[in-house]
């Protein structure tokens, strides 16, 4: 069975998948983009270095610098003619025009345009500036001949003819654009068919290698779930342990006086509900609970004499009840989990007005717990009977703890403590039997 988390990663591995097939996409068509437009740079250029080579290996020879000076005679035209049927069967060349530096057309293959004069465009005077260039270009009207009729694209070339290093004129070549453009395509088709290859291959391995990592990890969480499940379970058994422990504890401390049985564990009840009335933290109610069952432990240290006389108290054996918070916190400060206790429960007798014991301070001197347990304490010892009176009525240990609101009791306890259900709480004060 999926859980939540394992449901999570799937959806992640959904989405990096997804996500990453379009970055390959994307990644694939710009490569591609560059590649093409490198190939058909390339290509162009190697057009250009072959034409260059082709002219001055069959043309250039024919030509000398007096030629550019003058009209050439017929002969020199019929043996460029020849020449240029040559160059025709090495290359893919189907028109070309020789210029002189005032842009007359000295020879062209197209003989209608043979010593004519034309006004210098920007590649021609970029050519005689000793500059090679290349274009692609739509055909020009006043060029279509039976050579170029059938070309929509061609390509142009103007390569600088030199004569010890000076520009004397130019070659104007005209190759059609189709058959490299077709070469093109061949290129950038080969290439992306071994582009988009390469690229799924790696696509579908690293595919592969997060899906076995995904599957790890969620097995991995599974098995760190269910230690997870098990140590929770263990926490809650020892947790269960240890609050049963201190709350026999706290029992045998009260087991001293019978009159008093199940009064700690009370306390700790009602303490708690008030607590979560005021909002208490769940580590700060944790600790008003373990204070609350310890908050008599002191008494262990009064005699029995006292703690158990049936009758009113003498000022000296009330001054020995007075010590058992101090007592208490000097029984309790060797235990490190209770250190934090230690002033709870050494101040749980002190009054809100001041005047309590047994150090007399007053208000939010006093730590919260310590008032909600004087509340809680008090109900309690109230409610229950003693050897020498009576347990009052419940209304009636409301009555004196309202009564004592602002003087005994923080006021906002009192109120947080009048929200309790007593009854709800399954709590009994001990009632004797006669």
């Amino acid at each position: 069975m999926l859980t939540g988390g394992n449901m999570r990663r799937l959806s992640l591995l959904r989405y990096f998948t997804i996500y990453s097939l379009i970055a390959f996409v994307i990644t694939g068509v710009v490569l591609s983009f560059f590649i093409s437009n490198h190939i058909k740079n390339d290509q162009l250029e190697n057009t250009r270095e072959i034409t260059r080579l082709t002219l001055n290996a069959l043309l250039k020879k024919e030509l000398a610098p007096d030629d550019f000076s003058s009209t050439l005679s017929k002969e020199k035209l019929d043996t460029l003619q020849i020449k240029f049927n040559q160059v025709i069967e090495a290359t893919d060349i189907i028109m070309i025009k020789i210029w002189d530096k005032n842009g007359n057309i000295l020879y062209s293959s197209n003989s209608s345009l043979t010593s004519q004069n034309f006004a210098i465009d920007k590649e021609l005077k970029e050519a005689l500036c000793n500059k090679s260039i290349i274009k692609i270009s739509e055909l020009d009207n006043q060029l279509n001949t039976n050579a170029l009729n059938s070309f929509n694209k061609v390509v142009k070339i103007y390569e600088p003819i030199e004569f010890s290093g000076s520009v004397t004129g130019v070659f104007e070549v005209y190759i059609p654009y189709d058959r490299i453009q077709h070469h093109v395509k061949v290129l950038n088709r080969t290439v992306a068919i071994i582009m988009s290859l390469g690229l799924l291959i790696l696509y579908l391995l690293l595919l592969r290698i997060i899906y076995n990592s995904s599957k790890t990890l969620i097995s991995q969480n599974q098995s760190l779930l269910d230690q997870k499940f098990k140590l929770e379970e263990s926490y809650r058994k020892l947790n269960s342990t240890y609050k049963s422990t201190v709350k026999t504890l706290a029992n045998a401390i009260d087991v001293r006086d019978p009159y008093t049985a199940g009064h700690s564990e009370r306390v700790a009840k009602i303490s708690l509900e008030v607590g979560k009335m005021l909002g208490l933290g769940s580590s700060q109610l944790e600790l008003l609970e373990l204070a609350a069952l310890f908050h008599d432990v002191g008494k262990l240290g009064i005699p029995d004499e006292i703690l158990k006389k049936p009758g009113k108290l003498t000022d000296y054996e009330f001054e020995i009840i007075k010590a058992h918070p101090q007592t208490g916190v000097n029984i309790l400060e060797n235990i490190d989990f209770l250190k934090q206790t230690l002033p709870i429960i050494l101040h749980h007798h002190e009054k809100f007005s001041g005047g309590g014991y047994p150090s007399g301070i007053k208000g939010d001197e006093i730590p919260i717990e310590s008032r909600i347990i004087a509340v809680a304490d008090t109900y309690d010892a109230m409610t229950s009977d003693r050897p020498y009176r009576k347990g009052l009525p419940h209304d009636d240990a409301i009555y004196e703890i309202v009564r004592m609101k602002g003087t005994q009791f923080d006021s906002k306890i009192v109120d947080a403590f009048l929200k309790v259900d007593i009854e709800q709480l399954g709590i009994n004060a001990i009632k004797l039997t006669n």
